[in-house]
């Protein structure tokens, strides 16, 4: 007959192997994850210079303007610290759980608790500043186009 002690650390044991399974197969996808958000973070920041300048352009005033330079601000910020940073922890946790540089499977899971939410975190940042960008072009007022009217010099109106 087995002690409470022997069962809880055959529990233990039969954890840690398919939490170092699990750790295995997530490596595709945190690499799908990292391709996926360099693609999509690649458009992203060209569609939001694009839109930035038609913006711009257009703003009728000058706190429009000042408006644009603090998105201008936010998304350098994004760009140049936060992806950076969120990538290379990215890049980090990927290669750990590759090398097995971990001691335990908890490890592992407190490291991919700790790595992934940042990348999550300047994909929402982004999410949230293409509403308040299309929010500011929204406000913009296009001048609908005039309807030319062909005069018929033949008819008799």
């Amino acid at each position: 007959m087995s002690t409470p002690e022997t069962i809880l650390e055959a529990i233990k044991r039969s954890r840690e192997v398919r939490d170092r399974i699990m750790l295995q197969n997530l490596i595709p996808l945190l690499d799908s994850l990292r391709t996926m958000v360099n693609t999509w973070i690649d458009d992203e920041f060209k569609d939001f210079t694009e839109e930035i300048e038609q913006v711009d352009c257009s703003a009728p005033r000058e706190s429009a303007s000042e408006r644009i330079d603090r998105f201008r601000l936010e998304i350098n910020q994004i760009s140049g610290e936060q992806l950076p940073q969120a990538m290379k922890e990215l890049d980090c946790l990927i290669d750990e759980i590759k090398e097995k540089k971990f001691k335990t499977a908890d490890d592992a899971i407190e490291m991919l608790k700790a790595k992934v939410p940042p990348i999550l975190v300047v994909m929402w940042n982004l999410f949230k500043a293409r509403e308040r960008l299309d929010g500011m072009a929204d406000m913009i007022s296009i001048p609908a186009p005039t309807e030319i009217v062909e005069s018929n010099p033949d008819s008799q109106d």
